[in-house]
């Protein structure tokens, strides 16, 4: 049974999910287990009847430092969250970087939960009483944010796959007509299409503040010779 446990993880693992997903779907793992705990031992111990082998503790120390820095994990690993999505609106240039370190600590703090987790099963196989209201709760809270924030992704996908295009009025030197937002190439230059103060404007794409300085796009439009064209 192990085995088959093992190759299922093992396949998950080197799955075509991307990296952040299958640490994201590791903690939700995480979580069962802590509220399967917690419904074991206060309605119904389910493994009584299943006939799992019983792995052996950790080193006490071991299991103390697990259970003293917990709660210290998370709330550090929440931080490490918030603090994140402020750097990548303030260091957008460093964003692969940033990203790579976002994987490894992320890697780093999920590793954590799951052995703080497992400690918690292999403890309450071999007897041991268990503590874990706040965590419970914390887990109920994970879950619940991880459906709403799911839902609300797929909401958005289909918003933006159903939403109609709002165009320009304005056509690319091949004709087709230029929509709001659109990405486009003038004279081998990249641009995002921006509305400000009721005129289209060229905004660089690597630039986020707009202003009336601006290339007006019905300037661009009028110019035959510019090479205007919609990005593919």
């Amino acid at each position: 049974m192990l085995d088959k446990i093992y190759e299922k993880v093992k396949k998950f693992l080197n799955g075509d999910k991307s990296f952040l997903r299958k640490l994201r779907i590791l903690r939700y793992i995480v979580c069962i287990i802590i509220l399967f705990i917690v419904f074991c031992s206060s309605y119904w111990n389910v493994l009584e009847y299943i006939n799992l082998p019983c792995a052996p503790l950790l080193i006490e120390k071991y299991r103390v430092l697990l259970h003293r820095s917990g709660i210290v994990i998370f709330v550090a690993w929440v931080a490490y969250k918030l603090l994140y999505q402020n750097l990548y609106g303030r260091y957008e240039k460093y964003y692969m970087q940033l990203s790579y370190i976002e994987k490894l600590l992320d890697c780093f703090f999920t590793i954590y939960f799951l052995l703080y987790a497992i400690n918690l099963g292999v403890e309450y196989a071999n007897g041991l009483e268990i503590q874990i209201k706040v965590q419970a709760f914390i887990a109920i809270a994970y879950l619940i944010y991880g459906a709403i924030s799911a839902s609300y992704t797929l909401h958005r996908i289909r918003y933006e796959n159903n939403k109609p295009v709002e165009y320009t009025g304005y056509c690319d030197n091949e004709g087709k007509p230029i929509p709001i937002e659109a990405k486009i190439f003038y004279k081998g230059k990249e641009y995002k299409v921006v509305n400000h103060e009721g005129i289209y404007r060229l905004l660089p794409y690597d630039e986020k503040i707009i202003t009336s300085g601006l290339i007006k796009l019905e300037d661009v439009a009028c110019d035959r010779d510019g090479s205007l064209f919609i990005y593919k």
